[in-house]
């Protein structure tokens, strides 16, 4: 089975690792010209963490990761609102926060290394047939079984598939950098909820990943808040965001995974978990599949997947809603409900939060 995996983010070698596990291998290219820092963390939840103890990642990423024991709101101001004991409301284990760049080492190495082609897109697909025509952009042409684009929100495969997307501005920008290691304490991820705004710090093994994002307009200096976990010497990463959804994820034998499929918010925290969790789904019905039956595994992978990616999709833009409420008296409400919902029903929340899908 020839196999052309768009995009070598977390969705794409995630997926190669497991193809590579059974003795596939997948072709992999992404547009890029090589892996640097991008600047921030990712966090694996449960549904994520499954996924590296099936390819036998699991220890190399606790070496290269950090637990997040608790979880500390703070409001505006920076008062503690309420510490959450994820030990007691995650289960099997708390979420672990890694640079990013260190998670796709990690998933690069597995089985003996992913190759992967850089400086590299697609520049043309067709369909013929059982097989699907590739065109790249260096000018190669080659026929693959499948094509599947990982190539994040932003999706060229998602584009040159003719996959409609329905694009909506959040009308928030947000900001991310480095901190210095010991800004938080190294098991806290730490949080402070404004009205539409947001300020998250997420240590990992030597520093700590930051995330800030501010609703509304945004002409003028950067907000002063800001300084409050400003970094010494590192840049400072700046975007504008977007949600994506895409109806359609199949066109023949393309399919779309990760953020080309559904593109969650970033600071949530859960994007990479439920990205790795449909690589892993997808891999499990090819191999279910014989070669002829490559159709029927993507529409078995369409009917386990699209429901679970959905709500995790809803739940994820909530959340967001949630921690930037637009009033001051809204903001009231919601500071009083953190500190005074029931235990019980905040482990109930993180159990939907991380519902498994495989």
């Amino acid at each position: 089975m020839k196999i052309l995996i768009v995009g070598g983010g977390i969705s794409g070698l995630t997926l190669a690792a497991r193809l590579r596990q059974r003795g596939l291998r997948p072709t992999v290219v992404d547009h890029i010209g090589g892996y640097g820092d991008p600047g921030h963390a990712v966090t694996l939840w449960p549904r994520g963490s499954r996924v590296l103890h099936g390819l036998g990642l699991w220890n190399g990423f606790i070496r290269r990761s950090t637990p997040l024991r608790r979880h500390v709101l703070h409001d505006h101001e920076g008062r503690v609102l309420r510490v959450l004991d994820l030990e007691r409301c995650v289960t099997p284990q708390v979420p672990r926060a890694a640079a990013h760049e260190d998670l796709l080492e990690i998933l690069e190495s597995a089985n003996g290394g992913t190759p992967i082609d850089l400086d590299t897109s697609i520049a043309h697909l067709e369909p013929l047939g059982p097989v699907v025509g590739v065109r790249f952009s260096d000018g190669r042409e080659a026929e693959f079984d499948l094509v599947v684009g990982a190539d994040g929100m932003r999706s060229a495969t998602r584009e040159l598939a003719q996959l409609r997307a329905h694009t909506r501005p959040l009308d928030w920008r947000i900001w991310w950098w480095w901190a210095p290691y010991g800004t938080v304490p190294y098991d806290e991820l730490h949080e402070y909820w404004g009205v539409r705004v947001l300020l998250s710090a997420y240590p990992t093994r030597d520093r700590v990943s930051c995330v800030a994002a501010v609703a509304g307009n945004f002409e003028g200096p950067e907000p002063d808040f800001l300084g409050r976990l400003r970094p010494g010497d590192g840049p400072v990463h700046c975007g504008d965001m977007m949600d994506i959804t895409v109806p359609q994820w199949i066109r023949g034998r393309v399919i779309l995974i990760g953020d080309a499929a559904s593109g969650m918010p970033a600071a949530t925290g859960i994007g990479a978990s439920v990205a790795m969790e449909s690589a892993s789904v997808l891999d499990d019905e090819l191999y279910r599949a014989e070669h002829a039956d490559i159709d029927r595994a993507l529409v078995a992978f369409l009917l386990r997947r699209r429901a679970p990616v959905e709500a995790a999709h809803r739940r994820a833009r909530a959340l967001v809603e949630l921690m930037m409420w637009d009033s001051c008296a809204a903001r009231q409400v919601r500071n009083i409900g953190i500190r005074y919902v029931p235990r019980p029903w905040i482990r109930h929340c993180f159990a939907r939060w991380d519902d498994v899908q495989i």
